[in-house]
């Protein structure tokens, strides 16, 4: 009985200490887990920890490149912005020194004119690129150029004679009419004469211009583009002041295109070369005044063309040359001018003397100094219309 008390007390012993191990077990187990389930928990955090501060760190590289990026394109926007200011700030000075020019040149003539002139050298630089100088055409106009050259080479201020010969050369140009290259040709080649004779033949003798003007007028009566496409051009290449026009050496522009432009023949001084130009200015007013001598004419380029010339010469600030214009124009279109616009031309004679003589702008008064021959001329010679009005220009009525 003792044994078995003994053995089972044993055996429960034996049972406690293993259910206590168990426990103990179950115990340590817990302990584990919760070690490990903290060590995990610890771990997750560290890798959350370490996640939030990479994407910080991620986030402030991105914030220093945005930056960095903002920063740069704010540099190239003020780069960009300086540029455009400095472009529009050059384009704007460009454009006041082309106004300035603008108003330089408007000074020296006005647009139209500056369109009228542009168109003449085109039709003369047409005319010599096609016809002028065609050896073909020399080749078969031989005689008829032979013919046209005597004829002007005879003229005389008598109307029987310039009426033979303005009868001679349109009977040569309508023997070529139907041929329009030759036709041409020989238009060209009497303007060309035409004004050459101006230059020679006026130059000594002024009253010379009219009977050129008379032949001029009467081919034109025929030949109704004989002005405009042949005489102009020739007129404005040898003497730009027909349309009028002045002209001033632009920056980095050569001397001698300038003096090219203005007509100045080569080595030529100012006092030959205004001479020169006040003989070609004289034809081209005889052609404006000029009556057609055979009756139920009309003259293409009458003296309304002198009208606009002179209106045109006044708004433009004078030049040394320009007493001298003046008065070659007024003595020989004046007559003509009073008959034709009568109260308006007086007004206009009075205002003229007013400008140069009264109360003359500096640019004007400077003259008296430049040019004292010419405006002391030219004084007398409006006191004188003033008073007694304009005379026939002597030679205008051919005998």
């Amino acid at each position: 009985m003792r044994k078995r008390d003994l053995k089972g007390k044993k055996s429960f012993k034996l049972s406690k200490q293993s259910g206590d191990k168990r426990q103990r077990s179950v115990q340590l187990f817990k302990i584990f887990r919760i070690k490990y389930e903290r060590q995990l928990q610890a771990k997750k955090q560290e890798e959350i920890n370490r996640q939030f501060e990479e994407n910080q760190k991620k986030k402030q590289a991105e914030a220093v490149i945005k930056a960095q990026k903002d920063a740069l394109a704010a540099e190239q926007k003020r780069r960009e912005e300086a540029i455009r200011a400095a472009e529009e700030n050059k384009i704007a000075k460009e454009n006041e020194k082309l106004e300035a020019e603008k108003k330089a040149l408007n000074r020296l003539a006005s647009d139209e004119v500056l369109k009228e002139e542009e168109k003449y050298r085109q039709i003369l630089k047409y005319i010599n690129d096609n016809y002028a100088k065609n050896p073909q055409f020399k080749q078969a106009t031989l005689e008829s150029r032979k013919n046209i050259t005597l004829a002007l080479n005879t003229l005389t201020n008598n109307r029987t004679k310039i009426i033979d010969i303005a009868t001679q050369l349109d009977r040569i140009l309508k023997n070529v009419q139907n041929n329009q290259q030759l036709y041409y040709f020989l238009l060209n080649f009497t303007a060309k004469g035409i004004v050459k004779h101006a230059e020679v033949d006026v130059l000594s003798n002024e009253t010379a211009a009219f009977p050129f003007a008379h032949v001029s007028v009467l081919i034109s009566t025929e030949h109704p583009d004989f002005m405009e496409r042949f005489m102009m051009p020739r007129f404005v290449k040898k003497c730009p002041y027909v349309l009028p026009r002045y002209y001033a050496k632009l920056p980095n522009q050569n001397v001698d295109d300038i003096r090219k432009m203005m007509g100045y023949k080569q080595n030529e001084d100012q006092d030959a070369y205004i001479k020169r130009m006040c003989a070609i200015l004289a034809l081209y007013c005889a052609i404006m005044q000029a009556i057609p001598l055979i009756p139920n004419r009309v003259n293409p380029y009458s003296i309304d063309h002198a009208w606009t010339w002179l209106a045109r010469l006044l708004n433009l600030m004078p030049r040394k040359i320009t007493p001298f214009l003046l008065y070659i124009f007024l003595k020989i279109t004046g007559s003509q001018i009073l008959q034709v616009y009568r109260g308006q031309a007086k007004k206009l004679i009075i205002l003229i003397y007013k400008a140069y003589f009264q109360q003359p702008p500096p640019e004007t008064k400077v003259l008296s100094t430049t040019s004292p021959a010419a405006m002391s001329r030219l004084k007398t010679f409006l006191e004188n219309a003033s008073q007694k009005g304009f005379t026939e220009p002597e030679g205008s009525i051919p005998k």
